[in-house]
């Protein structure tokens, strides 16, 4: 039994006519026939008596009347219920982050959100993996990327260049790098799955392939390992910006410029997105702007 033609049922009774009906829905009186005639083959009884002037309901009629009615009324309130929860600030908000650019820069918003906007939950999953928007139940990514994907709203939040960098106390150790080609030379920490470290000067590109001695699958990870002395890294500037202005870790390699990344907010191309979920990447894209 198909929906459309409990509705249809339902409108009927409502008009008390064929052609009322089909005027009503705007569609043809031989379609609502057709459709009642399919009903009442589906539930192998009559449901209407009627002639060139009058319908009527059958008992059997009568009792499918007032369960539609009651499946009406459920649905209206369902409806009112859904809208409700959509159009109000209130209710959770799915996104994924790399848990660096979280630490560093988002907590911000949630707490800006907190403060104003307290019904509003978030749920954050750290991590560089990446997830489909569509089929994963995220609301929003935050990505480091400088290809966002083409069937999403990609908005770039910010640009962040990537600098190598070490502690004092290795670098006291084991000297200085003079050039990318230096750094076959020492012991290098990248991220398990990017290897190649680009460098430019005077307008000379040039990639180095990186043996590392270490390797992680995240950039805190990375910073820990600079940080304990054990070599040199690359890494995003926000991650380590309070490290290299207290002297913890030193910039090497500062007269090469490194490679530079997007950082981008990504989300369906949905039209029927909920407040709650508006108001996130509101406060989210403002708070960039700001800062």
């Amino acid at each position: 039994m198909h929906l459309e033609q409990l509705r249809l049922f339902a409108e009927l009774v409502n008009y008390g006519s064929y052609t009322k009906t089909a005027d009503a829905l705007g569609v043809s009186k031989a379609y609502v026939s057709k459709q009642i005639k399919v009903l009442e083959q589906n539930l192998h009884c009559q449901l209407l008596v009627r002639n060139t002037r009058s319908m009527r309901l059958t008992p059997a009629g009568e009792t499918l009347n007032q369960r539609v009615q009651t499946l009406t009324s459920f649905w209206q309130e369902t409806k009112q219920l859904i809208k409700h929860q959509e159009d109000e600030l209130e209710g959770l908000v799915r996104y994924t982050a790399p848990t660096g650019l979280m630490q560093t820069k988002l907590f911000g918003v949630i707490e800006h959100l907190h403060q104003h906007f307290p019904a509003i939950e978030l749920l954050c999953e750290t991590g560089n993996q990446t997830h489909n928007l569509v089929s994963e139940p995220y609301d929003f990514a935050i990505r480091i990327t400088n290809t966002p994907p083409q069937d999403m709203v990609a908005i770039k939040l910010m640009t962040s260049d990537y600098i190598c960098c070490a502690s004092p106390k290795y670098l006291k150790r084991c000297g200085v790098p003079s050039s990318p080609q230096a750094l076959a030379n020492f012991r290098c920490i990248t991220l398990a799955y990017w290897r190649n470290w680009a460098f430019s000067k005077a307008g000379k590109y040039e990639e180095i392939s990186i043996e590392p001695h270490y390797q992680f699958s995240d950039n805190l990870l990375l910073k820990q390992a600079a940080l304990a002395s054990l070599g040199i890294t690359r890494l995003p500037k926000y991650l380590i910006e309070q490290e290299l202005a207290n002297g913890q870790l030193v910039s090497v390699l500062s007269d090469f410029d490194g490679e530079s990344r997007d950082v981008y907010l990504l989300y369906p191309q949905d039209l029927n997105r909920p407040e709650r979920v508006k108001k996130v990447l509101s406060v989210l894209k403002q708070h960039f702007i700001d800062s």
